[in-house]
């Protein structure tokens, strides 16, 4: 009861949520999403510099924006090729090291659009080129094995690792560069930062607060799944 009331006596300012989420949208390099934000909500929240004051520092999610978001859309857009020479072009130290799990996932994604558009040879020189020296790298062998298996099935749209041609991986090999470019901030003091935004820690604090308070319980009750509860809210919304 004590810690409750002390929770309840903390406060938030009323603008909190609109900065977590611009910092969602700064750190995944959505800058044609952030504008709109901004210019939508210009009439109701303080500038930058009060956010700064309250401790919403947003320097390092700043950083290297416009590039960020050029990178987003071309790996959406499934251009690799291009998204290579861009990182070769502006941030060299990301794709130095080509057994690097950023330039695995790249190269995979690659080796995805030659299957996505059936060019079935092209795909397999190019994973004898850029994929064989990955299969001694034992944190991407699962990943690999699933990458490689898209040749034995027509249609692999269809098959266990279909998955690998949603856009949902696209996303994933996106969020992975994103991150890549962030650590090279020289102004970054912790590395660890760039790899979740402010909402996402919150939503991990969410879920492991909701499990050891179950724990405590002697597990009694329904266990919390955060993608339950987003997704039941939705429905509820909707209905």
């Amino acid at each position: 009861m004590k810690l409750q009331k002390m929770v309840e006596r903390l406060t938030l300012q009323p603008d909190v949520s609109h900065w977590i989420v611009r910092s969602y949208l700064l750190h995944y390099g959505y800058q044609d999403t952030l504008n709109s934000f901004d210019t939508a909500s210009e009439d109701t929240c303080p500038s930058s510099s009060a956010a700064q004051e309250n401790g919403f520092g947003e320097h390092g999610d700043i950083y290297a924006l416009n590039h960020r978001k050029v990178l987003r859309k071309l790996i959406k857009n499934g251009d690799i090729d291009t998204a290579f020479q861009k990182l070769r072009e502006w941030y060299p130290q990301v794709v130095q090291d080509d057994t690097s799990i950023v330039c695995f996932l790249l190269h995979s994604q690659r080796f995805i659009e030659y299957i996505r558009v059936g060019f079935l040879e092209e795909a397999v020189s190019y994973g004898r080129a850029e994929l064989a020296k990955f299969f001694s790298v034992k944190p991407v062998a699962e990943l690999l094995e699933d990458v490689v298996a898209l040749l034995a099935y027509n249609p692999p749209l269809e098959s266990c690792v279909g998955y690998l041609l949603e856009m949902s991986q696209r996303e994933f090999v996106a969020d992975a560069v994103n991150a890549a470019v962030l650590s090279t901030n020289p102004n970054l003091k912790d590395p660890e930062s760039c790899m979740h935004t402010v909402l996402e820690k919150l939503l991990r604090q969410l879920t492991l607060c909701s499990l050891e308070r179950r724990a405590f319980n002697e597990d009694q009750g329904e266990a919390f799944h955060l993608h339950r509860e987003l997704h039941g809210a939705g429905r509820a919304k909707c209905s």
